[in-house]
């Protein structure tokens, strides 16, 4: 991928971003291989992939401050050995369903110590005055890395080469190299010495009310998309699917997350303030098409659905990247990017928030509620950035 503008340091860190990223979606396809190899419910596989959220919590509210402290590299690098041990915990864990939840919580901690963290380190390679393109070029890595790992999986599964084992050992050798990549990057952040670590959000007081009223209703919808897209629809799609289903689930992750791509093209073209409620429409769109094929036991509608979910979340991320690199103050730019994923991140557990309501209701209920809330907080948004 390219990286204008970028030097070679950036360019390393630009790696060990895609390669963390990369990991995290391993595992995504094979939801409903494990389903079936383990007998497990569908509130069940959908939990393997919501603990991911409880290890994000576990880590954003220190780890963007800790990062102010300590330097962006001292955080990054022991992250990436993490993912690297979360990959492995995932080879027995095709036997275990305990083994799946701490291997995917792993993944969780990662995501919440470093993809935070590497976004202000890019966003300080780039400098002030080019906020957007650095916003724009970390959303393209992080989600190029989301739709990296589900097509590779696929390959495997219909290559039958061990799919549940070769898949991660990939990851593993990826990340290995982006940690030999990333140890000779030099920090920009200076140690502070001494001092009591607190809880920082990193929101400049000048900025509260821009922050709450615009970046906090996008940001928490961020993740609420896409995670139905990869991991909730074609899960229900299997049901009315008789073969072919990891590949599916692999084309639903791949379309999703590189959907995200389409950030880039749309807000060179959109205003980043009219971009936002927008891109919340267009999720509350791909929610309905994803009902579509539910109620019409088709899996027709789920294709179109994913590149919507995928296209919105990733406008989102890279319009609330854009505005909090200008609202961000130097020394607290790692606490900031960190409570941005923070706001975004529960929105994983959305596949899990819709099957437990579906558990008193039906999920056509639930889906119809999401849709609902996702066009009333389109419709509050653009108020705001009026």
């Amino acid at each position: 991928m390219s990286t204008p503008g970028l030097s070679s340091h950036g360019k390393r860190v630009a790696f060990g971003l895609f390669a963390i990223a990369y990991g995290t979606n391993v595992s995504t396809p094979f939801l409903v291989t494990y389903r079936e190899r383990l007998d497990l419910t569908v509130w069940q596989s959908q939990t393997i992939f919501t603990v991911y959220v409880v290890g994000i919590l576990a880590t954003l509210l220190v780890a963007g401050p800790l990062s102010d402290r300590i330097g962006r590299r001292a955080v990054v690098l022991p992250a990436g050995l993490l993912s690297i041990v979360a990959s492995l915990v995932f080879i027995p864990g095709r036997n275990s369903f305990a083994l799946l939840l701490i291997g995917r919580f792993f993944l969780g901690v990662v995501s919440g110590a470093a993809l935070g963290v590497a976004a202000a380190w890019l966003q300080e390679v780039a400098g002030r005055g080019a906020e957007q393109r650095a916003a724009v070029l970390t959303t393209l890595l992080t989600f190029a890395g989301f739709g990296g790992a589900p097509p590779v999986s696929a390959l495997f599964e219909v290559l039958d080469l061990a799919p549940l084992v070769s898949p991660f050992l990939v990851h593993v050798a990826l990340m290995a190299v982006g940690l030999i990549v990333l140890w000779p990057v030099p920090d920009p952040r200076p140690r502070v010495p001494g001092g009591r670590l607190r809880v920082d959000l990193g929101v400049p007081a000048a900025s509260r009310r821009r922050f709450l009223t615009v970046v906090v209703p996008a940001a928490v919808w961020v993740f609420g998309f896409p995670s139905v897209g990869f991991a909730l629809l074609p899960v229900l799609v299997g049901e009315f699917v008789s073969s072919g289903v990891v590949v599916i689930a692999a084309a639903c992750g791949a379309l999703t997350a590189f959907a995200g791509l389409l950030a880039r093209p749309i807000l060179a073209r959109v205003p980043v303030t009219r971009a936002l409620p927008l891109a919340l429409l267009g999720g509350a769109c791909g929610y309905l098409l994803g009902l579509w094929g539910f109620a019409a036991g088709t899996w027709a509608p789920v294709l179109p659905a994913t590149v919507l979910l995928g296209g919105s979340s990733g406008v989102l991320t890279a319009g609330c990247l854009t505005l909090l690199g200008e609202m961000a103050d130097d020394d607290r730019r790692g606490a900031l990017a960190s409570t941005f994923y923070l706001l975004a991140y529960p929105g994983m557990a959305m596949p899990t928030i819709l099957t437990t309501i579906a558990l008193a209701a039906s999920i056509e209920a639930a889906l119809a509620g999401a849709i609902v809330l996702a066009m009333a907080s389109s419709t509050a948004l653009w108020r705001n950035v009026r």
